[in-house]
């Protein structure tokens, strides 16, 4: 499965519109490369992109709780009623979101990171404090980081 791997930072012009690089278009699962899913990022004021089979799989994983708790509910409310669905354009454009945008605090340049099975739109600035941030930790518990097989059904 192709990997969303990599930054690129793209212009974004006065309508909101951005070319989605073309490494990220072709990561897309086949059969569902026209669109991807965007919402506010949870731990990040960015914005969390992905393809609609990794939208299924969140949504799955809501089942692990009770279809009544308040898990649930805040679960389900937080993640599912944010999300975007976006087609391209032509040119392998999108048209960012104004309430999304303003989250990211993303105006002229938006810069996308990957993160192997979803990326990120971030404001450039942002983007290099967070990620000179996460290199840090990472140099520190870089033990924890191990491989692990993987099962046949995954």
């Amino acid at each position: 499965m192709p990997l969303f791997m990599s930054k690129y930072t793209n212009k974004v012009d006065q309508k909101g519109r951005v070319s989605v690089p073309a490494q990220f278009r072709a990561a897309l699962p086949s059969g569902f490369q026209k669109s991807i899913v965007m919402v506010q990022a949870v731990n990040h004021n960015a914005i969390e992109c992905c393809d609609l089979l990794y939208i299924e799989k969140l949504n799955d994983s809501l089942e692990g709780f009770a279809p009544y708790s308040d898990e649930h509910d805040e679960f389900s409310l937080a993640l599912m009623s944010g999300l975007v669905e976006l087609t391209f354009d032509g040119n392998g454009r999108i048209i960012l979101p104004h309430e999304l945008m303003e989250f990211a605090g993303i105006t002229d340049y938006a810069t996308f990171a990957g993160k192997g099975k979803t990326f990120q739109i971030w404001e450039p600035e942002a983007f290099a404090r967070e990620l000179e941030k996460a290199r840090h930790k990472v140099k520190e518990k870089r033990g924890l980081l191990k491989f692990r097989i993987k099962q046949e059904d995954e």
